[in-house]
């Protein structure tokens, strides 16, 4: 059997605050590849609103890149860090703008902005706001930090893993970063402003493939092709498959083969269907992607969240193609294909 998750909840938010939107399809850990039904319940956090300046994170000294390395849980990244003290792992979310919290070991910190959340299916739990002093990532620090509370129990039982949080690309972007997936490590690089990398020993990032990017509440959004119709998918490396929006042309629902159908359950008592497929003709910058395991499902309330129109997520099986290097200050990202693509 195979059990597929999606983690979000809905919540009242203002721009004045920002939101947190984090994506985890979360599959049975024995056995990823196995098949069957699942269910599913979608999340949205908000973001307490914070100073740039005075969050901005620092590198140990003549430091110029660092390498941080990426843990597997199923098809989830873990990147290994310790908050105030208290070590565990945070999982890497670029669907995420900022921090959130594990509420089972941050729950005696002060709490403010409580909001009431809204599951895929009605009302579904509270989710605060709280104050961290030190984040320490592979020796990039972070300090005086907000973040988001909430429950993340779920993902630590079926992972077997201690989860303190979810980290995006809010504290990442003053980098250049490198995802690569295939050799488990996560790296930065310190940049001009410009955005050139300020090494004379490390190689500039030689891409297959070069792109501009669109960046929504430090979401990374890319254009993709399918059936001919250009597409904007969120890069979102905390989803366990790749998503098409349900309100998809039928040229574009016409190239994915349908393998089954399956229920997306929210924390309310309603329940959706979904359909589980592969993509078999999705174009990225003049390159073929073929055989990437997607679902199909209705995207309208990340719509809202995002603020922003979507037609799908690139998660897990896109990132295993190459590795992909985001320089936010260019606006550009770079993938350079593995051999066997």
């Amino acid at each position: 059997m195979r059990l597929v998750f999606l983690y979000r909840y809905f919540l009242p938010f203002s721009l004045a605050t920002g939101i947190i939107v984090s994506l985890s399809f979360l599959s049975n850990p024995k056995n990823v590849e196995s098949s069957g039904s699942g269910t599913s319940a979608l999340s949205v956090y908000p973001v307490p609103s914070t100073n740039p300046d005075d969050t901005k994170p620092s590198m140990p000294a003549e430091t110029d890149v660092l390498t941080i390395p990426l843990k597997n849980a199923g098809r989830l990244f873990m990147i290994e860090a310790i908050i105030d003290n208290q070590s565990g792992n945070l999982i890497f979310d670029s669907g995420a703008t900022g921090l959130v919290m594990n509420r089972t070991y941050f729950r005696k910190y002060v709490k403010t902005n409580v909001q009431n959340s809204n599951g895929i299916t009605g009302p579904v739990a509270e989710v605060e706001s709280i104050n961290l002093g030190k984040v320490n990532i592979s020796g990039l620090t972070f300090t005086k930090i907000p973040a988001s509370l909430a429950d993340l129990g779920h993902i630590e039982n079926r992972r077997g893993v201690k989860v303190l949080g979810l980290i995006g690309f809010e504290y990442l972007r003053d980098f250049e970063i490198v995802i690569d997936a295939s050799n488990n490590e996560l790296q930065l690089h310190k940049i001009d402003l410009h955005g050139n990398r300020v090494s004379e020993t490390v190689k500039s990032f030689q891409p297959d493939i070069s792109q501009p990017f669109e960046v929504f509440k430090n979401v990374v959004f890319l254009k993709g092709t399918i059936g001919g119709k250009i597409l904007r998918f969120c890069l979102d490396t905390g989803a366990e498959t790749n998503v098409i929006s349900s309100h998809s042309p039928k040229a574009v629902l016409s190239t994915i083969s349908l393998d089954r159908k399956s229920n997306l359950s929210g924390a309310g008592q309603k329940s959706v269907e979904v359909l589980f497929g592969t993509m078999n003709d999705f174009n990225f910058g003049g390159h073929q992607l073929k055989n990437m395991e997607t679902i199909i499902t209705h995207l309208d309330a990340l719509n809202e969240a995002y603020g922003v129109q979507i037609d799908g997520m690139l998660g897990y099986n896109f990132l295993n193609k190459g590795a992909i290097c985001i320089n936010f200050t260019k606006k550009q990202l770079g993938m350079k294909f593995l051999k066997t693509e």
